[in-house]
């Protein structure tokens, strides 16, 4: 999610992030970043521009930036439901 870039959270990269060594580690994890995204983007203007941490779409509506986010997380949610699923079958 994009908290660093526009809600002040601690900056997030590949080569520095903590990643979780279990499964309850991971959820804390996640609702904590949900929680960020969830409370900057009640208090954000959806009608500003996104800003240069967007880079070329930096002009376009913060309101564009949260949907593109939200459906990502719809699509790779479905994908863990379906792993999930799939895994629970075979046993």
């Amino acid at each position: 999610m994009r908290v660093a870039g526009h809600f002040g959270g601690p900056p997030v990269d590949y080569a520095t992030h903590h990643y979780a060594a279990t499964a309850r580690e991971a959820l804390v994890q996640l609702d904590d970043a949900y929680a960020a995204w969830t409370a900057g983007v009640r208090e954000a203007d959806l009608e500003a521009p996104c800003g240069p941490s967007e880079g070329p779409y930096a002009d376009a509506p913060m309101a564009m930036l949260v949907l593109h986010i939200h459906r990502e997380l719809l699509h790779h949610g479905a994908e863990i439901a379906l792993l999930l699923d799939l895994h629970r079958a075979r046993s």
